[in-house]
């Protein structure tokens, strides 16, 4: 008896519906004089609907959508729409070859493409493109690009190429590259390369380059460069060289050169030259040079020599060039703590802690340990210096071992074979194997 009186009762409810439909074609013309023929079984705009209808609630069929004001529900549509750039979508769309409209929200999947003249939102799938002529946030997936011409949010894929001409915040991945012509934050990834035109914070990784050209904050990695148009802070990696024009803060790292043009602080790593235009405070480890254009502070340590070293002599004129074609080892204006080179250090002014070079130790004042393998040259030292040759120009304070040992003012010790004290009366001034004075 129950299973009576419910079907008795579901027989009623759909009578009465029936009795309310619009069951017939139904000819609007409510936009542009685009026709708006449909053949609805509906309530109040809300039911199944065939055709091009205007607005409607529930699920719609159509061959291709021309002028529609507001869909809401599931919209299935075959062909390609004509003069729809206002019509809004709340639901599902599928469309055979494309969905597109004004505003689309929800879930949208084309077998060619998904457009959306103003704004996209939700999960959209293209089998060749999402393309968002505004805004776009959720999860775009397209075969070949993904492009946003507004600001973006969320996930954005594309087999060759992810576009986004405004800010985006969250995911962006592109097969051959990922693109952002403003503002990024979140991750960036390209096949080849992955850019952004502003500034970053985040991750940016690319096949072949990783570029911002703007401040980068976070992780920048490319498999050739990593470059940073601005200042950079994080972890920058590039296979053949990491570059910041800006100050640099953190880990940055060069298969052949870690290079900043302004100032440095943590830690630089170059196969050949770690590079610093202004100070450099941290660690710095290079088979080649090291040079910081300002102070170093902290241990730099070099192994051989190459082929580009800072040149102390340039002008205000020409403050970009200052690098030329010649030798180098480890080069700073001033440098303390631990400074190590394979062949030759020289600094222009102060060295203080600990130089070791297996060949040349130079700088105008020195104060700590300093070890050569054949020079330990500098106008004046404080502490401890070993090589073939030390000599000092002005005054040496401490003790020197090696060869020849030259001090113009000793207050110390030398020890060699030649020592030679210019401030001692004859016969004492020239001595083999021990030379002092003190005041």
């Amino acid at each position: 008896m129950r299973r009576i009186h419910f079907f008795a009762a579901l027989f009623i409810s759909l009578s009465v519906c029936l009795s309310r439909a619009e069951a017939g074609p139904v000819e609007r013309r409510e936009n542009g004089g685009a026709s708006h023929r449909s053949f609805d079984l509906a309530v109040d705009d809300f039911g199944i609907s065939f055709g091009n209808s205007s607005r409607f609630n529930g699920l719609r069929f159509n061959l291709s959508d021309e002028d529609v004001d507001e869909i809401n529900g599931i919209n299935i549509t075959l062909w390609k729409p004509e003069d729809n750039d206002y019509a809004i979508y709340h639901g599902l769309h599928i469309g055979l070859l494309a969905p597109a409209g004004g505003e689309l929200s929800g879930i949208s999947l084309g077998g060619l493409a998904v457009v959306a003249g103003s704004a996209l939102s939700g999960l959209s799938v293209g089998g060749l493109a999402v393309v968002s002529e505004g805004t776009q946030s959720g999860i775009s997936l397209g075969g070949l690009a993904v492009v946003s011409e507004g600001t973006a949010s969320g996930i954005m894929m594309g087999g060759l190429a992810c576009v986004t001409e405004g800010t985006m915040s969250g995911i962006t991945v592109g097969g051959l590259a990922s693109v952002v012509e403003n503002e990024l934050s979140g991750i960036s990834f390209g096949g080849l390369a992955a850019v952004a035109e502003g500034s970053t914070a985040g991750i940016m990784i690319g096949g072949l380059a990783s570029v911002s050209e703007g401040s980068m904050s976070g992780i920048s990695v490319g498999g050739l460069a990593a470059v940073s148009e601005g200042s950079m802070s994080g972890i920058s990696v590039g296979g053949l060289a990491s570059v910041s024009e800006g100050s640099f803060s953190g880990i940055n790292v060069g298969g052949l050169a870690a290079v900043a043009e302004g100032s440095v602080s943590g830690i630089s790593i170059g196969g050949l030259a770690a590079v610093a235009e202004d100070e450099m405070n941290g660690i710095a480890l290079s088979l080649g040079s090291v040079m910081a254009g300002g102070d170093f502070s902290g241990i730099a340590i070099g192994v051989i020599g190459t082929i580009a070293t800072l040149d102390s002599s340039h002008d205000d004129e020409d403050e970009d060039d200052i690098f030329n074609i010649s030798y180098a080892g480890n080069r700073a204006r001033n440098a303390e703590w631990i400074v190590i080179h394979g062949i030759d250090i020289g600094v222009e002014e102060k060295l203080r802690g600990l130089g070791a070079a297996g060949i040349c130790v130079r700088a105008e004042e020195m104060r700590g340990a300093m070890l050569a393998g054949i020079l330990v040259k500098a106008r004046s030292i404080e502490g401890f210096s070993a090589g073939a040759v030390n000599y000092f120009d002005d005054y040496q304070v401490g003790l020197s071992i090696g060869v020849v040992n030259i001090a113009q003012e000793l207050n110390g010790i030398q020890l060699g074979l030649v020592n030679i004290a210019k401030n001692n009366r004859s016969p004492f001034r020239v001595l083999p194997i021990v030379n002092a004075h003190f005041e």
